[in-house]
């Protein structure tokens, strides 16, 4: 069985039930040392590294570490397609597998979102792009979510509001209402930073904050 994930909010804290999600951590300004164990976190699995609180999130919560937190995104992301191996996780329900072959487009999109909210526009832009899903696999409008965040980040608004147009069109309850609430928020706070737009109070207009 293969599963896809729809959203993603800087730090992921989601279950197989797509429960809310938390910005915390991407809200640290650049002041501190990292001090991440690299080695433990190359050798977890996709599901603890991208997903659990001992994971990416350890790194990206702490005061000055979203570049150093994006780097180890992509580092580990190209240990898996170097391997190819199928990339699963044991559920208590079932093994799930996320990929066959070690490419895993939501890393693309976790690391660019963090790059985005470093203000690395032109690599985050490229890796939302790598991000996109095959026409017969873009569930509840996940690639219309994609480009109305490039838009957004290339400062395109009429773009921004066709994509999320669109959106609202194809999204359903869950994922895809978050992913439409932060399309709105991008509206809301056009011209604003990634960061910004994607994180204060005032540009929030996800349903489950």
């Amino acid at each position: 069985m293969k599963i896809q994930l729809f959203t993603f909010l800087a730090v992921v804290s989601v279950s197989c039930a797509a429960s809310p999600q938390t910005t915390t951590s991407i809200l640290a300004e650049d002041d501190g040392s990292c001090g991440s164990d690299r080695a433990a976190l190359m050798s977890m699995d996709y599901w603890e590294f991208d997903q659990s609180p001992n994971g990416i999130q350890s790194v990206l919560r702490k005061p000055g570490c979203r570049t150093e937190g994006a780097d180890l995104i992509r580092d580990y992301h190209a240990a898996l397609r170097e391997a190819g191996r199928p990339v699963t996780h044991d559920f208590p329900e079932s093994k799930i597998t996320f990929s066959d072959d070690g490419e895993v487009p939501l890393l693309y999109w976790h690391e660019g979102q963090v790059r985005a909210m470093e203000g690395d526009t032109p690599t985050a832009v490229e890796l939302f792009r790598l991000s996109l899903k095959p026409p017969e696999e873009n569930n509840a409008g996940w690639n219309e979510y994609v480009r109305a965040n490039i838009a957004f980040l290339e400062g395109d608004f009429e773009r921004l509001l066709n994509e999320r147009e669109a959106l609202s069109a194809m999204a359903r309850p869950g994922y895809g209402d978050i992913n439409l609430g932060v399309v709105n928020g991008l509206i809301a706070c056009f011209g604003r930073t990634y960061l910004d737009a994607y994180t204060t109070a005032e540009c929030d207009r996800r349903p489950m904050q």
